[in-house]
């Protein structure tokens, strides 16, 4: 029997699914939530502390940039948070391949997180977001990559 984690997921939320062969469908393993990936930039910074105003040579103030914006940093916190489980779970055996399905950008953060050991797990990725699609379309969707 072949084992494959399905990784679904946004910045914002991931859901894990198990599939255990062609046919079987996906059970959900585990699910997370990181809404501060979705806050706009104001909302994750405290007035004042965050930004520096300077005076340039005219007197006149810029805020000073962030070198990774706030909404970013979140997105790479949760990118990692995922990454750990998965590393753990392979760790572990829980699986023998990996589909990872993410929008583009995230899964570029997600490769960016993931050890070599995990990557070499991945059987296989789309660039979608279906992270609000119901299981059964997500089995539909995904039965291709699956089961190839």
């Amino acid at each position: 029997m072949t084992s494959t984690w399905v990784l679904v997921s946004n910045a914002a939320e991931a859901r894990l699914f198990l599939n255990e062969g062609c046919g079987k469908g996906l059970q959900l393993v585990h699910d997370w939530a990181h809404p501060d990936s979705r806050k706009h930039e104001g909302d994750l910074v405290t007035d004042g502390a965050s930004r520096v105003q300077q005076s340039d040579a005219r007197g006149e103030r810029s805020a000073i940039q962030w070198e990774t914006s706030p909404k970013e940093t979140e997105m790479q916190r949760f990118a990692a948070e995922l990454m750990e489980y998965l590393a753990a779970g392979r760790v572990a055996g829980d699986f023998r391949h990996l589909v990872l399905v993410a929008p583009p950008h995230f899964l570029g953060l997600l490769r960016e997180k993931m050890d070599a050991a995990t990557s070499a797990t991945v059987r296989a990725t789309l660039n979608k977001d279906y992270s609000q699609e119901a299981v059964p379309e997500l089995v539909e969707r995904l039965a291709k990559v699956i089961c190839p």
